[in-house]
């Protein structure tokens, strides 16, 4: 019998030169860093739930409702969830999150173990969900983009704003920003640049 797969979700024209499969396939983990890391992040999950596909957010400190609407993310089907940052409790609840949402934004805990990593990417991919790492969870510090930890990428997007744009030659309302994106990672062949235009 043929395995069918999934097709990707779609995401916006803006991001999908990104991604070597010009959307995100089901079972994989995208990392977004840098300090666009989570306006990213919103922006490519933004047209699945546009589509009917759910959203859910764990773990990611001071994101609102509002900002996720700016980057075109469906509010209602958008949840959010905050578990307790250790290792075992994250995982559990991450593993319980993808039994109904098709894609995840999550922020890691610093000391997620090996094991409990292991378990929540065989479910991800048995799931067929998507997961997008961003920077930044629940407690004032988490694990940067220099360092490692046992969620292993399949793409990484490293961002890094090089101007702003907005009234008064920026000096006003902020409107958008160019940000330089890297990107890499091991379903990338090359790594490459892009330069882009974010909204605020």
């Amino acid at each position: 019998m043929q395995l069918v797969v999934p097709e990707p979700l779609v995401v916006a024209d803006d991001v999908r030169q990104l991604l070597p499969d010009a959307g995100l396939v089901r079972g994989r983990i995208v990392r977004c860093t840098g300090d666009a890391g989570l306006s990213l992040a919103l922006s490519l999950a933004a047209r699945a739930t546009q589509q009917g596909s759910w959203l859910g957010v764990v773990g990611v400190a001071h994101l609102g409702i509002l900002a996720a609407v700016e980057h075109g993310v469906a509010p209602e089907r958008m949840v959010f969830v905050h578990p307790p940052n250790t290792s075992r409790e994250w995982s559990v609840t991450v593993a319980a999150v993808m039994d109904g949402f098709d894609v995840l934004i999550v922020a890691i805990p610093p000391r997620l173990s090996s094991n409990d990593a292991r378990r929540v990417q065989a479910r991800l991919q048995a799931r067929r969900a998507v997961m997008i790492i961003v920077d930044g969870g629940t407690l004032p510090r988490s694990i940067s983009r220099h360092e490692t930890h046992p969620l292993h990428a399949d793409v990484v997007l490293d961002t890094k704003t090089t101007s702003w744009s907005g009234v008064d030659n920026g000096s006003g309302y902020l409107q958008h920003r160019d940000v330089c994106i890297r990107v890499s990672g091991r379903r990338v062949a090359h790594q490459r640049e892009h330069l882009v235009k974010r909204p605020y």
